[in-house]
């Protein structure tokens, strides 16, 4: 039930699902109309400010830049855990058949480049079937594609390894870990994902008792001198990316009340 509610209704605690309430409030109840298109519009140019989004909040959510190195453990393979989510394009079939990145690609190239130069040995694709039919099955054809991608790029096949059951975060770390013990006798791993997700994927495997090194990709925050466009100028990308990371403090603070962090 969780899972069914975390879908469905997380939506609506997003930034554009404040402005589709706020919207059709507008359009449903002509009595508080101006205030609502007020507040629509106002939801809008904070949240689609580039300064706020790319210098303030993400740099104060997202892990630092500066990653650890994976060290290697004495008898027992490296094992870098990439979770899925928006790394492939599964929406579009392309001939002749091929992996399209999607935005959260940079997981993958992470990935790679910690076992091109050595500092893991094999890697875990994290990620199955979302279980609710408006979903589709984009997530399984994400794992799949994503071991194509990894095996084009040099990886062999005894080097990869793909969980194919977790639908979220919490089962990411779940399963994850049960494979890291039977097929690997480790309990670590070096965790792969986007930046603005690492704080509560790293919460999930330390719940399941997996030592996690973060290895981050994908990040939003953009360091910089101030430029006065960026203050007065809405753009849709950092409304879209402010969106990515609110939905991912609400996660957060859903998935500590639940317990799984």
């Amino acid at each position: 039930m969780f899972y069914i509610l975390s879908k469905s209704i997380g939506y609506f605690l997003t930034p554009a699902g404040w402005l589709l309430g706020t919207l059709v409030g507008a359009w449903l109840l002509p009595r508080y109309r101006r205030r609502l298109v007020g507040t629509s519009l106002l939801l809008f140019c904070v949240l689609g400010n580039s300064y706020l989004v790319y210098n303030q909040l993400a740099p104060r959510w997202e892990v630092g830049p500066i990653q650890p190195v994976p060290q290697p453990v004495e008898g027992s393979p490296t094992v870098a855990v990439v979770l899925t989510g928006g790394m492939i394009n599964t929406k579009l079939t392309v001939t002749p058949a091929r992996p399209l990145l999607g935005q959260q690609a940079d997981r993958l190239a992470q990935a790679l480049y910690l076992y091109k130069t050595g500092r893991v040995q094999k890697i875990l694709i994290s990620g199955g079937e979302s279980g609710l039919f408006f979903y589709g099955t984009g997530a399984v054809q994400e794992g799949r594609a994503a071991m194509q991608f990894l095996h084009l790029a040099g990886v062999p096949t005894r080097d990869l390894l793909w969980e194919t059951r977790s639908r979220n975060t919490q089962e990411n770390a779940l399963f994850s870990a049960r494979l890291l013990r039977q097929h690997y006798k480790t309990g670590q791993c070096v965790v792969v994902t986007s930046a603005f997700h690492m704080r509560r994927a790293l919460a999930c495997f330390a719940r399941e008792g997996i030592t996690a090194t973060p290895f981050a990709g994908a990040y939003m925050q953009q360091p910089g001198q101030l430029v006065l466009a960026d203050v007065l100028v809405p753009h849709e990308q950092a409304f879209a990316d402010a969106m990515h990371l609110l939905k991912e403090w609400v996660g957060y603070v859903t998935y500590a009340a639940m317990g799984y962090v």
